[in-house]
């Protein structure tokens, strides 16, 4: 196992170039090219992208390596699908009267992602908002093409974030939520497209 200030630094590395695309899907990764890119030797790479796989953002098949995942549509629309299921869950048993700060919002960063992980935090469950981080970075690659698909999110994103900073009721935020992924499940050919291309 390699050591933590390197292996968490290589393992972010990976993570965020696994989130944003940049090896297509189905492509072969390479540990040593992988270290190569990333200035590191071989081991911390290998230690990432077993603890990836566990999460699901790498593919791993026994004679044939590490895979950048595939995504079918109906891979989508139940990543889509269980993603709702746990915000709903994560609404129901949230904390009344407290309110956890959505993260900053920089350029290029998911301001839904950030948003659902505020919801997911106010729960209180932790292993639930744990669940609801990791299928959200699953789905970032497809968050990506939202203005490509849909036009401007931005409305969206403002009205459930004010829902969510007023403390609205259960009902309206319940509502935005379903809209939010309903949306999104309807266009999820495109989806598949947009990421494959």
């Amino acid at each position: 196992m390699s050591p933590a200030h390197v292996i968490e630094p290589t393992y972010e590395a990976i993570k965020r170039r696994l989130m944003h695309g940049h090896w297509p899907p189905g492509t072969r990764l390479e540990a040593a090219r992988i270290a190569d890119l990333l200035h590191v030797s071989i081991t911390p790479v290998r230690d990432s992208l077993y603890r990836l796989t566990g999460e699901r953002m790498v593919d791993f098949t026994h004679g044939e390596g590490f895979h950048a995942p595939r995504m079918t549509e109906s891979d989508l629309r139940g990543m889509l699908e269980l993603h709702l299921v746990l915000m709903l869950a994560a609404l129901a048993t949230q904390v009344r009267d407290s309110i956890t700060p959505v993260g900053r919002l920089d350029k290029g960063s998911d301001g839904f992602g950030l948003l659902f992980l505020a919801i997911a935090r106010r729960s209180g469950n932790a292993e639930l908002a744990s669940c609801i981080a990791g299928l959200g970075d699953r789905l970032h690659i497809a968050r990506l093409a939202d203005t490509e698909i849909l036009g401007d999110t931005a409305d969206e994103h403002g009205a459930l974030e004010a829902a969510y900073s007023k403390n609205a009721t259960h009902p309206e935020v319940r509502a935005l939520l379903l809209h939010y992924h309903e949306r999104r499940a309807q266009e999820a050919a495109a989806y598949i497209r947009h990421i494959t291309a």
